[in-house]
């Protein structure tokens, strides 16, 4: 089946926004050491768990972050999330660096201290005895995660309405196809 003329021109566009978006979200996923930014999540986590009445400890052994009993690694800290989005948003067409800039200070902030109340909850229900680690960590932080990532979506289309007209068309494109 042959594209029409705009529908190849869609399909390109939706390519290209993806090849940025995978090159850019892989790339600052994969490449940096994220040391010192398990090491602040940990911390602000800490803090948060002490507000809420939990003892909280944080400890180093070589390059590996603890918090209490739990390492806290590069997947612990919602950078993925914030990656994904700077590609998104660095990959939108003639969108203002001010909008860019704004919607991704926005949710890259909201990643993280939503982030931090994930850590803090899952920690809380493994002590409090309500779920087994198996069941707090995996399955809750997989709910939160689906649920905090559709709101950024929101968010990130309100400021960036290009971005929902972007995904409508390729799932239009897809429909009719």
């Amino acid at each position: 089946m042959r594209l029409k003329p705009l529908h190849r021109q869609k399909a390109i566009e939706i390519l290209r926004v993806l090849g940025i978006t995978s090159a850019i979200a892989l790339t600052l996923y994969y490449l940096p050491n994220y040391f010192f930014y398990e090491k602040l999540t940990a911390e602000h986590s800490a803090i948060l768990m002490r507000l809420i009445g939990i003892k909280a400890t944080v400890w180093y052994e070589g390059n590996r972050v603890f918090l209490n009993e739990f390492e806290i690694q590069r997947m612990c800290t919602g950078v993925q999330v914030i990656t994904v989005f700077l590609g998104i948003i660095v990959a939108m067409p003639k969108v203002a660096i001010k909008k860019r800039l704004t919607a991704f200070g926005i949710v890259a902030v909201s990643v993280y201290f939503t982030n931090l109340g994930r850590i803090a909850l899952e920690i809380w229900l493994l002590y409090n005895g309500i779920l087994p680690w198996s069941l707090a960590h995996y399955p809750t932080g997989l709910i939160l995660g689906v649920f905090a990532v559709a709101f950024l979506i929101l968010v990130a289309d309100h400021l960036i309405p290009e971005i929902g007209d972007l995904a409508f068309s390729a799932m239009d494109g897809i429909w009719k196809a």
